[in-house]
């Protein structure tokens, strides 16, 4: 994540290198979340945001995300939801690990390995049996 911006309340807006919502979706899913798309994030009070998908742990904690000008999804988090900052970070590097392994995996999906040999190499076979 590159920084953040803090809106009214304590709605926290931070950017992050994720792009594929569908994957992200999968990715949440994955990780034992509720996810809603779209959702409303309920911020400190009565404040209401609504976002492109709302996830929620099973401690009740929610997490929005919503397009950024760049194309990314920016992360909503309310940090007055809980005092446990560590936990958020926690669960953050989880989710950003768990896609970064999926789209990796995606991308690798169409990736055809050619082998570096064109023929066998009988010697070489019998070699590695022995």
């Amino acid at each position: 994540m590159r920084g953040h911006h803090v809106l009214m309340s304590h709605l926290t807006i931070l950017p992050t290198v994720i792009t594929d919502l569908e994957l992200l979706e999968e990715t949440l899913l994955a990780e034992h979340y509720l996810v809603q798309r779209p959702g409303l994030i309920k911020a400190f009070g009565q404040d209401i945001y609504p976002a492109e998908l709302v996830a929620t742990d099973r401690s009740g904690l929610q997490m929005g995300w919503r397009w950024d000008a760049d194309g990314s999804l920016a992360l909503m988090l309310d940090l007055g939801q809980t005092k446990d900052s560590a936990g958020h970070k926690t669960h953050l590097n989880t989710i950003l690990r768990s896609y970064a392994l999926r789209s990796a995996l995606r991308s690798a999906e169409g990736v055809t390995f050619e082998p570096s040999v064109s023929r066998t190499d009988q010697q070489g076979a019998d070699r590695a049996i022995c």
